[in-house]
């Protein structure tokens, strides 16, 4: 009697399902960790259960932001990113020490000095880590790019004369701050010299601390040197988002703005340095979809100068293709916020970079020493603004200054409980009212009207669904707002008077991801969008991905100013609610931030840091 065999496939899954099966329960395991699992099996029949697991729980972590696992904080990176119900508690791990000598003697496991050797493997165990192969093969890519950028040979030996002529040029374009003491630094001229003598540097800072008179003053340098010269300098300017750029550009030209009135620059310089205007990364790279981007090291950007803005929303991958794409003589600037959420992709780049001493180089040494300035001078907010003593105060993890300045009764910061029903209806009013005002734009056929006051308050919502979120906010500005908009503007999606964000890459019709518009009614519809150029307009039907913008996320914000930001937290606790979240949402408002939550989920918010494993501080910097 014959037995029909069991195909290998069936065999596979079965086998995964079984490894994983409780992991999947839990919802820390989908689809796609168990077909990779299974795969892996087919290729290796032999594999152990321990590494099969390492590698369902290795990839779960990438899509939670980790680079990578330490197998003995596995509970604490993974596990512990299921919603608090003890379902994870009861999940059996193996023991650290037994579990690595599985990794080490498995034909799926690479070590450093074997994992570009074909056949590629699927994971990497490297100092304690383990990566899978293309996200180790990331970090070693952007790790070994900046060392080789910051021992490029010539670039850090800079004449007695070259520095001279870039001082002279510095100090006209920064001239001497009165306000300033006569024995403090003047950092935004430091970081200024920095980028234009080194190949890579870093600025990191807070809001309002400088970093965009900085780039401004580094643009105008740039230029005037070029012109002193006899040559011309090509500057590109981006960020990870549409809005983002859009910011960067709406600040640098009122940073030149400025400059010209004071006589630092003239108008010729001004022109050249807004003629080049900011785009998205994606934009810069030339995105091809998913075959991936136009400039690589085949094609390299024509770029001599590449500024990157709010750096903290760039992953790791994205680092890793711009570095590849630079012409080994350009220099590249990184500029953002070390203490804002990271990229909704896996890294930390930006914390990275600067640093566990924050890039002091009298504690640290590498290949970024000397490479990175931290600004920490507020410019942006009035001397005793409450808003930046709250950031502050947030990003130093003190709950009780927190709530004291929550409760302060201070006209920048409010406080509104979910249960004072006086308060939130207030806030309602408020909102709902800031949306009347669209609508009544958008009706007039004044996009750029409709658009400012789309702007002008924003609630930030840490989660999309429950109480006090996305949906929830964005349900209610709705149906405020439908009255006042007659009944045959309301055909089709969007209607006329809808925000709209774009929350896709639509090269050609030059949308990015984060751009955003509003519908207006002017001999038609017609969605006007604002950003990094001039408004323009776009029929409907040509919108590709997108979503209303009367409300949106906290992570959707990063790279936004709004005069006003109300930043809803969720009733019961989420493993999204962290310091950096809350950090995030509250320097969005220029000056202006209402909290709606809780006691107790804004101390939990500011209680609990972000930790995301990652190796590449590690690469980058040693102690010194």
């Amino acid at each position: 009697m014959s037995t029909t065999p069991v195909p290998t496939s069936t065999w596979s899954t079965d086998r995964v399902d079984a490894i994983l099966s409780e992991f999947v329960s839990a919802g820390l395991v989908g689809q796609f960790e168990l077909q990779l699992a299974a795969a892996a099996l087919r290729a290796v029949p032999d594999a152990s259960d321990e590494v099969l697991l390492a590698l369902g729980l290795v990839a779960r972590a990438t899509r939670l932001g980790h680079v990578c696992v330490e197998l003995d904080q596995v509970r604490q990176q993974v596990l512990a990113s299921q919603d608090d119900d003890g379902t994870s508690d009861v999940l059996q791990v193996p023991d650290a020490p037994a579990w690595v000598e599985h990794l080490r003697t498995s034909e799926l496991v690479s070590s450093p000095d074997t994992a570009r050797q074909a056949p590629l493997r699927p994971l990497v165990w490297d100092g304690g880590r383990l990566y899978l192969q293309r996200y180790w093969s990331f970090e070693i890519a952007v790790a070994e790019a900046l060392s080789g950028r910051s021992g490029t040979a010539g670039a850090d030996q800079d004449s007695q004369a070259e520095q001279a002529e870039v001082d002279a040029v510095l100090t006209s374009v920064f001239p001497a701050n009165p306000s300033m003491d006569d024995d403090e630094p003047d950092l935004q001229l430091a970081a200024a010299r920095r980028a234009l003598l080194h190949p890579v540097t870093v600025i990191a800072g807070g809001p309002g601390t400088g970093k965009t008179h900085t780039v401004a003053g580094i643009l105008a340098a740039a230029h005037r040197l070029a012109g002193d010269r006899d040559q011309v300098v090509r500057v590109a300017l981006a960020a990870p988002t549409g809005k983002a750029a859009a910011r960067m550009q709406e600040a640098v030209s009122e940073r030149v703005a400025a400059m010209v009135a004071s006589g630092s620059i003239v108008d010729e310089l001004a022109k050249e340095i807004l003629d080049v205007r900011p785009t998205t990364i994606h934009r810069l790279l030339g995105s091809l979809g998913r075959t991936g981007f136009r400039h690589g090291r085949g094609n390299p950007l024509p770029h001599d100068l590449v500024i990157i803005d709010e750096t903290s929303m760039v992953s790791l991958p994205m680092l890793a293709r711009l570095l590849e794409a630079l012409r080994p003589a350009a220099r590249l600037v990184l500029v953002g916020d070390p203490f804002q959420l990271s990229s909704i992709e896996a890294g930390t780049v930006m914390a990275d970079l600067v640093g566990p001493w924050g890039g002091a180089s009298s504690t640290g040494d590498g290949p970024l020493h000397d490479r990175v300035t931290e600004l920490i001078r507020g410019h942006r907010f009035s001397s005793g603004s409450s808003t930046a003593a709250l950031a502050l105060a947030i990003r130093k993890g003190d709950g009780d200054a927190v709530m004291d300045l929550l409760g302060s009764g201070d006209t920048e910061v409010h406080w509104v409980e979910p249960g004072d029903r006086a308060a939130l209806a207030h806030l309602h009013e408020q909102v709902t009212g800031a949306a009347q005002e669209v609508v009544a734009a958008a009706m007039a056929g004044d996009g750029e009207a409709a658009l400012t006051a789309a702007g002008r308050i924003k609630v930030l919502a840490a989660v999309r669904r429950g109480p006090n979120g996305l949906f929830e906010w964005s349900d209610l500005i709705r149906v405020a707002v439908e009255d006042a908009v007659p009944a045959g503007q309301r055909t089709g999606r969007p209607w006329v008077g809808t925000p709209v964000m774009v929350t896709g890459n639509d090269p050609v019709n030059r949308l990015a991801n984060g751009d955003v518009g509003v519908v207006i009614n002017d001999e038609g519809r017609w969605v006007v969008i604002g950003g990094s150029d001039e408004l323009r307009r776009l029929a409907p039907a040509r919108l590709g991905e997108w979503e209303p913008w009367w409300a949106m996320t906290i992570h959707k914000s990063q790279g936004s100013e709004f005069s006003h930001a109300v930043v809803a937290i969720p009733t019961v606790d989420s493993p999204i609610l962290t310091r950096e979240l809350l950090y995030t949402a509250v320097t969005r408002g220029k000056p202006e931030v209402t909290v709606v939550g809780s006691e107790e989920m804004i101390r939990l918010a500011v209680s609990r840091p972000v930790t995301r494993a990652s190796g590449l501080s590690d690469r980058l910097w040693s102690k010194g």
